[in-house]
């Protein structure tokens, strides 16, 4: 039984969402300089895999990575496990785009699950007007680790069977300095099992931002509704309702607007989110439950300057947050902070300080009641360090963050001190071998009521190294990685017990050019996986399955054949 808006749902609330990579490559001169101004040269391949695995299914799929001046097909593993497919035809100022990615993963509750999806995209762009269609069905099928209470507790295996279709359409306008847009967003999620419940999701966005000089200025704004109004599935009588009339409105909008003067950046930015709970009141035996209302506004402002090799940056932040029918219905968290940022040759470092401050409204808790540690008063201060340095051969970063934590006496968590350290370094021996490590270590330590002291310690560490024997016609090649992680928990110096994971991972290959338009690839892999989750230890109470972990020894052998057309 679940009466409650899917997660899926949720999906409108980034329906307009883009992300994009904007890092400097790590060898610019080799990688990015020279590709500035020509055309990289392209030789069209296609090619199939195989591969034989002791712990997993046996794989096949297929490669390719085939460009025309009108269109380009490009697959990675195509019909195997976490392959992908996907085509594009240009025809004038319309673009055509299909795509098929199949993912598999493991986290149903590490049971495992396979996604498959299939999208069409339809683009057409001038100088003037951008406008596209998208439109996409993907099949999530698997298992995972459900429960009943009645007569005793019991884990047991339960189907996996979703379908979510989504269509998303937009249009834009756009000039030498200003642009403006619509965009309608709409999901279906279907449980062709009914277990979870059907659901819909809408928005409807509109967008705009203006260019003058140095000032940008972008705002949006958009309307949605969450819906779930179906059947509740019931073994027993647990729940007094035979449907639930869910139903949850959305508004967002937000304004960002930057400029600079005088070498001074300066930006400010606002940010509204509002979600408001329509669907209906219920008796449940002795209580009603009652729709939850919540609200965020967000909104600050930085500026930044930069001197020679050094940049100075400072910034304010407030995080405003209201949520009805709750302990404490209003919060206000504001938080400012200064950083330093230093670059010289192949030496970069920064250091930043943030201090913040949490309040709220009154609680609406007896006394005897301590209050929640994420509604209650708090002061935090938050000191992070980044040393870098890099070179031909050989490069290190180190990073170390310290965070103080004090709340309110009414809270149950009265502070908490968080430590943490990684690095990571590389070094190339020659153009043949590498080496890469690295390492990492994190504390909390935390003072509870009644002076109740908790510790936890997190570390991990690994390495890995590459090795190549190149020859004109065959390439020997032969990698290994180890990697660790594990943690300690003990209340009042009296230990709780830890947890910990290793792997292993071990590859030896061999690639042979039989002639200049055909190679082939033979690969040999060896991985040891453990760890010590408490989901893979008996609970006599408890009726479970008989296994439930990923402890494993798995030996691959892949084959790979391209021909270069």
């Amino acid at each position: 039984m679940k009466a409650k808006l899917t997660l899926v749902a949720l999906a409108v609330l980034s329906a307009n969402a883009t992300a994009a990579n904007f890092a400097v490559p790590q060898n610019i001169e080799k990688d990015y300089a020279c590709k500035r101004c020509i055309a990289p040269e392209h030789s069209n391949t296609v090619g199939i895999m195989t591969e034989q695995r002791t712990h997993f299914d046996s794989q096949y799929g297929a490669n390719a990575d085939i460009r025309g001046k009108n269109y380009s097909i490009k697959a990675k593993n195509a019909g195997a496990d976490n392959g992908h497919l996907k085509a594009i035809a240009h025809l004038g100022d319309v673009a055509l785009e299909l795509a098929y990615v199949n993912r598999r993963n493991l986290d149903d509750n590490d049971i495992g699950a396979e996604r498959q999806q299939l999208s069409a995209v339809a683009k057409y762009q001038t100088q003037l007007i951008t406008a596209f269609v998208k439109a996409s069905s993907e099949d999530k099928q698997g298992q995972r680790i459900s429960s009943v209470i009645d007569p005793k507790p019991t884990n047991y295996l339960e189907a996996i069977d979703h379908t979510t279709q989504v269509m998303n359409a937009g249009v834009r306008l756009h000039g030498n300095f200003w642009n403006i847009g619509l965009a309608a967003f709409n999901s279906d999620f279907t449980d062709n099992t009914g277990i979870d419940p059907d659901n819909t999701a809408q928005q409807a966005s509109v967008k705009a931002g203006l260019n003058y000089g140095s000032t940008r200025l972008s705002m949006s704004a958009s309307s949605g509704k969450m819906i779930q109004d179906e059947a509740i599935e019931q073994e027993n009588s647990l729940v007094p309702i035979a449907n639930f009339d869910g139903e949850v409105e959305t508004l967002d909008y937000s304004a960002r607007i930057s400029s600079r003067f005088a070498g001074i950046k300066v930006a400010g930015f606002y940010r509204y989110s509002d979600r408001d709970n329509v669907s209906g009141e219920y008796e449940f035996f002795d209580a009603i439950n009652t729709p939850i209302d919540s609200s965020k506004t967000r909104y600050g402002i930085d500026a930044s300057y930069r001197l020679g090799s050094a940049k100075f940056s400072t910034g304010f932040e407030q995080n405003d947050r209201t949520r009805s029918d709750s302990d404490r219905e209003e919060t206000q968290e504001n938080e400012i902070f200064a950083r330093v940022d230093y670059r010289l040759a192949g030496f970069n470092s920064h250091i930043k300080v943030t201090s913040g401050e949490r309040t709220g409204s009154q609680y609406r808790i007896d006394e005897d009641i301590f209050e929640k540690y994420y509604l209650a008063d708090r002061d935090r201060i938050n000191t992070e360090l980044g040393l870098g340095y890099s070179h031909n051969n050989y490069g290190v970063n180190l990073q170390a963050n310290i965070a103080s934590d004090e709340y309110s006496n009414s809270s149950a968590l009265k502070e908490s001190d968080e430590a943490s350290v990684n690095a990571d370094a590389f070094y190339h021996f020659n153009e043949l071998l590498t080496l890469n490590a690295y390492a990492g270590v994190q504390t909390i330590d935390s003072l509870e009521i009644y002076n109740t002291k908790i510790s936890d310690e997190f570390t991990y560490f690994g390495f890995g190294l590459n090795q190549y024997q190149i020859s004109e016609d065959i390439a020997l090649g032969t990698s290994y990685t180890f990697s660790f992680s594990g943690s300690d928990t003990s209340v009042d110096s009296t230990e709780m017990g830890d947890y910990y994971q290793y792997q292993h991972l071990a590859e030896v290959h061999m690639d042979y050019r039989i002639n200049a338009r055909i190679s082939t690839r033979v690969a040999y892999t060896y991985e040891r996986h453990y760890d010590t989750s408490y989901a893979n230890q008996p609970i006599e109470a408890i009726n479970s399955l008989d296994d439930l972990n990923q402890n494993f020894t798995d030996h691959k052998l892949g084959v790979f054949f391209t021909i270069k057309l």
